[in-house]
């Protein structure tokens, strides 16, 4: 009989699941680690929440794991990348919890803007006082969301039936969402926080997104304004969160989820401008029905060998990929992270063209490794090749497939167009020798880039001396180069220079290279 290791408490219904199949469940709820060491190498399958961490140490002594659940959508407490390294299929709970987290983002604002929990607390103590809990109403605030994914967009939902006025950033999907969620969209950040009454976090926790909002940058929310966050501890810095409302400047703050998990004591917990709860947003009886029923069916798959529905990584499925599509699929998802990172615009839709007999078959795997590289690390769940399709088209983003069997330069090519309310996109790839991938074209500029690394992107006019300048600015601060490419369509019009650096160039940099005049645009890319 099969065993099942579940290490923190999750709803019933996903045991009497389990145990109806046959399995055999052993549940060792808030296990210490160093028993949990002991016990592990006995199970070929676990089931955590937030409590246990699987790290290295657990995944090497679990000699006969296959599978870690995570009864959740969040996975910052299982190493994911040794975990895929040693063969072990993750899978999680993506999207059951939406409604429950997208309420609790109302529950404290709604406390927060009241005062409930300080008026509470003073009649518990015997006392009745109206006159220092005046609070404000909700309709007609303008509330800015930040990401309008699953939580995001319900939480518009939520905030349309309160009368309020619904603006939201999101790069990463296309501009008929927001038209869907009543939602204006705001094309910056900054100005997002500088136009609204009650600001509320809904992205996932990246590089990009920790410590996203600091001091400096909610400053600039009105005064009196009302901040939450139910999605990641650490996407708010939470010194400045403190100060700001130590300052005066922001009314409120609600709280469900914090940088280190258990918190330890710190000022937010008792100060009487926030309102902080010990990360319920998915703490209903209905949300943990659903999340554990889910589970339970993607660990009965997972341990029958049949393709699961939420899989974080997927070592099985790229195991099986053959070698000729494999290096047009790394090829696909850096195509995808480059127009990423290089589009200014919502995307509405997108063409791709595939060159090569050899790669007709496989136009569908290139789409979604094409997706994978876009949505990776901007998405509220963890983005696959099983799962990126489905993601692109709940942001309202499809590929046009045409295939050709020739071109006039490459024997294969891959090429894909993303269309919006900017500029068209355009990006062109092949393979040279058995695997290394080439950017042979960007935005109509022939190239010859290697897709690694860091990279420097600039548009700039083609005279002399513009070379030269860039790379002295390159150099005072530090930054060392190790390729340089150059295409241009015509003598003395446009050029572009893809810079590949040994480091990200940072923002200061930037700046001061914006400043000139023949500078046209730069950006910063990260290609992994």
């Amino acid at each position: 009989m099969t065993k099942i290791l579940i290490t923190d408490t999750i709803h019933n219904i996903g045991v009497e699941i389990l145990r109806r199949e046959g399995f055999e469940i052993v549940e060792k709820p808030m296990i210490e680690k160093q028993d949990l060491l002991k016990i592990i190498p006995q199970f070929p399958a676990i089931i955590t929440r937030s409590q246990t961490g699987v790290d290295k140490d657990v995944i090497d002594a679990g000699v006969n794991l296959k599978v870690i659940g995570r009864a959740a959508i969040g996975v910052d407490n299982i190493d994911l990348d040794y975990a895929t390294k040693k063969g072990i299929l993750i899978v999680n709970v993506p999207s059951d919890n939406v409604i429950s987290a997208a309420e609790h983002t109302f529950a404290l604002l709604l406390a927060g803007a009241r005062n409930l929990p300080a008026a509470a607390s003073l009649l518990n103590s015997g006392k009745w006082s109206r006159k220092e809990f005046e609070g404000v109403e909700l309709y007609d605030k303008s509330i800015g969301i930040i990401g309008l994914g699953k939580v995001g967009s319900h939480v518009a939902k939520i905030a349309a039936g309160f009368g309020m006025k619904i603006l939201a950033y999101d790069p990463y999907i296309a501009s008929d969402k927001f038209e869907r969620f009543g939602a204006k969209r705001v094309g910056q950040l900054m100005d997002l926080i500088r136009s609204v009454d009650i600001l509320t976090v809904h992205t996932p926790k990246t590089s990009e997104t920790v410590g996203m909002l600091d001091y400096l940058n909610l400053k600039e929310l009105k005064r009196g304004s009302i901040v939450i966050n139910c999605a990641r501890g650490g996407i708010i810095e939470e010194e400045g969160l403190l100060r700001l409302v130590d300052e005066g400047h922001i009314r409120v703050a609600g709280v469900d989820v914090f940088a280190k998990e258990p918190a330890p004591a710190h000022p937010m917990h008792t100060h009487k401008g926030f309102v902080c709860t010990p990360h319920l947003g998915a703490s209903t009886e209905e949300a943990q029905y659903r999340v554990a029923k889910t589970m339970a069916i993607q660990m009965i798959k997972a341990l029958k060998g049949e393709i699961v529905d939420h899989p974080v990584n997927m070592p099985f499925v790229e195991q099986s990929l053959f070698p000729a599509a494999r290096s047009y699929c790394v090829l696909a998802e850096k195509m995808g992270r480059v127009a990423q990172q290089l589009t200014d615009f919502n995307p509405s839709f997108g063409r791709m063209q595939i060159v090569g007999m050899e790669l007709h078959d496989q136009k569908d795997l290139l789409v979604a490794a094409f997706f994978k590289g876009y949505f990776e690390g901007h998405s509220d769940q963890r983005v696959n090749y099983i799962n990126s399709v489905k993601i692109a088209r709940d942001m309202g983003l499809e590929l046009q497939i045409s295939v050709e069997n020739t071109h006039d330069t490459y024997t294969h090519l891959l090429k894909v167009e993303i269309y919006g309310d900017g500029s068209p996109f355009r990006v062109a790839g092949t393979i040279f020798g058995r695997e290394k991938p080439r950017i042979v074209e960007l935005n109509g500029y022939p190239l010859d880039w290697e897709p690694e690394g860091f990279a420097l992107v600039v548009r700039n006019r083609d005279k002399p001396g513009v070379i030269g300048r860039l790379g002295t600015t390159l150099g005072e601060y530090a930054i060392n180069i190790a390729r340089w490419e150059l295409g241009r369509k015509e003598i003395g019009g446009e050029a572009l220079a893809v810079i590949s650096t040994d480091q990200l160039v940072d923002s200061t940099c930037l700046s001061l290279l914006k400043q000139s005049q023949d500078i046209l645009s730069v950006t910063s890319i990260r290609l992994g």
